[in-house]
């Protein structure tokens, strides 16, 4: 029997994953963003940015709060009582996440860009760079669970 709480809540990963792959191939012709770049207020650059970083954090969120569970639930382990760290271990011991520290370090960058505010342009263009490239390794993060999930005989 299909697992009908894991499946909806990799459909919405997967709107996520999309709409941030568009807006990733939407900001090449802007990029590499300088300073100069934000300094003009470009509004349809500034627009993608927010989209951009919209994406990512609805993204990393929904995988690490929702999806990630529902995967220790449909293989018979109770993720309830368990820290998000814990999870994120067994996971990894599982094979569905090939680097705890990476989702640490994708975490750190959804963090920095939903709660930073930087004032200078340098320092806004060196942080979108970063959470540009942590982008793509969202990505095939999100792809490599995906993989393992229909690869896995309780899961597929």
């Amino acid at each position: 029997m299909p697992n009908l709480v894991l499946n909806a809540r990799i459909g919405v990963a997967e709107r996520h994953a999309r709409i941030l792959e568009r807006v990733l191939d939407a900001l090449q012709t802007s990029l590499p963003i300088k300073p100069e770049d934000l300094v003009k207020e470009d509004e349809l650059l500034l627009l993608r940015l927010d989209q951009f970083q919209s994406r990512f954090s609805k993204l990393q969120d929904h995988i690490g709060a929702r999806v990630f569970p529902a995967v220790l639930d449909a293989l018979g382990e109770d993720a309830a009582p368990i820290s998000v760290l814990d999870r994120l271990y067994r996971l990894e011991a599982l094979g569905f996440v090939e680097n705890a520290e990476v989702w640490n370090d994708l975490r750190a960058t959804r963090n920095q860009l939903a709660h930073d505010y930087p004032e200078d342009a340098e320092t806004l263009t060196s942080e979108l760079g970063i959470a540009l490239e942590s982008a793509r390794i969202l990505l095939g993060t999100w792809r490599f669970l995906l993989k393992r999930i229909g690869e896995h005989p309780l899961l597929a």
